[in-house]
Parts: structure tokens; C-alpha cells; sequence
């Protein structure tokens, strides 16, 4: 799951780096020649636009923000403070160590160290956090004071994450197999908040299953591409009537549909698939409708498929789509 990052910045070198690489955002042909070829291909990826909010830590005294930084993953969220609020914040979009780049952005400390463990960040935000206000959502004292650069525990992270609602669909963190398990096991269940978080588990795993790490992606029943952010994993077959083997088959018994109604016409049952791939409209929506209309312009005619999902679309013609 996603981590929150505190990263004080109250002294000189931070504002001025704040100002000049947040604000500012890097242009990576400016500085192509100290960037590794697959670290500059990786950023064109996510930024297609070639520039991107940069950031970094030294390495600390005896390596002590190293450590720290080997924690922090993609789809974490940085959080900037100084005096008393938390004014800034940025989703960790991919990291990297590079000490030429680091000394070329910020030069170098009083202790002759630079910001060489750096991160390429999306999703800037300003904020006016109090730290009253953050102290009593993570539960520290009232009086904490944010200090030292800090990846924070889960379930602080969690706490923060979820009062805010800063959770990231477009940078998700890498899901291990043990994390994916939890979610699966224990999906099913009271809409609460750790029932939430297991969802948002299941969801980041597909993506990457269906996507890897392309910001973008094509939904599978209009083709039309999206940016990840706005395709969601949808389920063939209902996930509550799944066995716990098929939960697991996340790259058949998952698609990705767009948000802009493929996701919902699905769900509902009002478009189904085939066993040859045709895409079935259903008899209750008439094709003067506003909704029959949006169908027969975006939906495709017809899909590949592959025979490992066959049963599954199967399933959803049998029991969800209307006819």
C-alpha cells in the first residue's frame, strides 16, 4: 500500500529547492546527458510532456536517509512542512539515484553530500495542513513537530491517506503476492475502511497486470485510450460469486473499462459478450436513447478473445446481462 513521506523544508536549500524544481518543474532534455538512457526513457513514459517536479534526499549522516528511501515506493505521497502546515504535496512517480543530476539541480550541503536519491513527482497539490490538524488524523501528540525526513508506518499512512483522500489511481504502489492474499481473503465484507483498502489492493494489482506501468491504457469493451487513472478493473464475473481460485486469476476474470460508462453499462448488465466476441446490446435500451445512441458510438462491435475468459463472460451473459 501506499506510504506518507514527510519531508521537512523550512531551511534555505529546501525553499530554494521547492522553488526551483517543484514550482519549476525539471526539463529532462535540459540534463539528457546525466541521466541513464532507461531512467530518461521511463521518465518520457510518465511525463510525456518532458518535464517533471523533482526532488531528493543526501544520503545522511552514516546512511540514515538511505534506509529510509529504499522504503518509499511509486504511489507514495510526499508531504512538504514547514513552519507549523503542511503546504505542499506530490505522488511519487518514479525514483532514482543520481548524484550528477542532484549536484546540477542543488549543488551540495555543508557536509559536501547532494540530493542524490531522488524522486520524479506528479500530482503537486497546495495545501494548509495544520500540524494539529495531521497530528490528531495519524495519531501523534498535538504538539509533534514534523522533523527529519520520514516514511511514515501503514497504518498512519492509511489513516492520513484515507482522512484526505490523497489516494493516488494513477501512481499505484508495486502489490507483493502476501498483500495481494490479504486483500482477496479478506475483500469480501462491510463496506468499511480496511475493507476499502483491500479493494484499492485488488484494483492496483490489475492495472498492473493489464497495464504495467503505462500511464495510459485502451478499455476493452469501447477502445478507447485513457490515462490509467480512469480505468478501473472490472470483474467478467461478480467477484462475490468467484471462487477463491478465480479471485486469484486476476489477468482473466479482470478487464479494463473506462469510467465513462463502459464500467457501468458492464455492471449493470446492459452489454455482454459472446462466446465468438460479439458485443450484445441489450433489448431494454432502445437505440433512439440517449443511452442506445452512446452504445452504438463508442462500444465496439466486437472483441478477441482469449479462451482462458471465455467462461467467465459466460457467467455474466447467464446471470447479469439483460436481455
Amino acid at each position: 500500500m501506499a506510504h506518507v513521506i514527510l519531508q521537512p523544508s523550512a531551511n534555505q536549500d529546501a525553499r530554494d529547492h521547492y522553488r526551483d524544481t517543484i514550482e519549476a518543474p525539471v526539463a529532462f532534455r535540459d540534463y539528457a546527458h546525466l541521466i541513464a538512457p532507461e531512467t530518461l526513457y521511463s521518465l518520457g513514459e510518465i511525463f510525456p510532456d518532458g518535464v517533471a517536479p523533482m526532488w531528493g534526499v543526501t544520503p545522511g549522516v552514516n546512511g540514515v536517509n538511505v534506509r529510509k528511501y529504499e522504503r518509499a515506493s511509486i504511489g507514495d505521497l510526499v508531504l512538504f512542512a514547514a513552519h507549523g502546515r503542511i503546504f505542499g504535496s506530490g505522488t511519487v512517480a518514479a525514483k532514482f539515484r543520481n548524484r550528477d543530476l542532484a549536484a546540477q539541480l542543488w549543488n551540495f550541503d555543508s557536509k559536501g553530500m547532494t540530493w542524490e536519491y531522488m524522486y520524479a513527482l506528479d500530482e503537486i497539490r497546495t495545501l494548509d495542513i495544520p500540524y494539529a490538524d495531521f497530528n490528531r488524523v495519524v495519531g501523534y501528540k498535538e504538539n509533534n513537530v514534523i522533523q527529519g525526513f520520514t516514511v511514515m508506518d501503514s497504518e498512519r499512512s492509511e489513516s492520513f491517506l484515507d482522512a484526505f483522500g490523497f489516494w493516488s489511481e494513477r501512481h499505484e504502489p508495486p502489490v507483493t503476492e502476501e498483500i495481494l492474499e490479504d486483500a482477496l481473503i479478506n475483500l469480501d465484507g462491510p463496506l468499511d475502511t480496511r475493507v476499502q483498502t483491500w479493494a484499492r489492493t485488488e484494483q492496483s494489482r490489475a492495472r498492473r497486470v493489464h497495464l504495467g506501468d503505462r500511464p495510459v491504457g485502451d478499455c476493452r469493451l469501447c477502445g478507447r485510450t485513457f490515462p490509467r487513472e480512469f480505468l478501473v478493473a472490472a470483474h467478467k464475473k461478480k467477484r462475490s460469486r468467484c471462487s477463491d481460485d478465480e479471485k486469484r486469476d486476476i489477468a482473466n476474470v479482470t478487464m479494463m473499462c473506462c469510467v465513462f460508462g463502459c464500467d457501468a453499462l458492464y455492471e449493470r448488465g446492459y452489454v455482454g459478450v459472446s462466446e465468438s466476441g460479439e458485443i450484445l446490446r441489450s433489448s431494454r435500451i432502445t437505440s433512439e436513447s440517449a443511452l442506445g445512441q452512446a452504445i452504438g458510438q463508442y462500444v465496439l462491435p466486437r472483441i478477441s478473445l482469449d479462451p482462458r475468459e471465455a467462461d467467465y463472460f459466460a457467467w455474466h451473459l447467464k446471470n447479469t446481462y439483460v436481455r
